[in-house]
């Protein structure tokens, strides 16, 4: 299941810098054809969509692994991308949300690809019976996993 989120994560996270990047587009886009005011609710449900991952994939890896790198830099993101969306973008407008939404998706995106790495070290160690979770958190904690 971690995989699984940590993948839906990184896809997410890619969508939602190119749904930033395009936002200039979308949002006369819009405009011309009347839904101004639905861009706000569908970043309030990406602000849902994204957290998703965050607790399906980072967490457990988290009680998995032992890394607060992964936990700190996927909580950073997920903070980023969720007061851009809720605050920065209504008050300050497009440009800041995109701005700091953007930079919580990297955010966000690096959490889940590490978050991989770490599980994909953790399967393979296990295959050759070399690592079990007892095992995957006493190496976490010495810091040998090479990252």
């Amino acid at each position: 299941m971690v995989g699984i989120a940590d993948y839906f994560g990184m896809t997410a996270s890619i969508l939602c810098l190119l749904h930033c990047l395009g936002a200039p587009l979308l949002l006369s886009l819009f405009l011309m054809l009347g839904l101004g005011q639905q861009s706000q609710v569908f970043h309030q449900y990406l602000v849902v969509l994204v957290t998703l991952p965050v607790l399906l994939a980072l967490i457990p890896g988290f009680v998995t692994h032992r890394r607060w790198q992964v936990l700190v830099l996927g909580g950073l993101g997920l903070l980023y991308f969720s007061v851009a969306v809720l605050l920065i973008g209504p008050l300050f407008g497009e440009v800041a949300e995109i701005v700091l939404a953007a930079f919580g998706g990297a955010h966000l995106f690096t959490a889940h690809f590490k978050n991989r790495s770490f599980c994909r070290i953790c399967t393979a160690q296990r295959k050759h019976a070399i690592c079990s979770v007892n095992t995957c958190n006493s190496v976490a904690k010495k810091g040998s996993y090479g990252h």
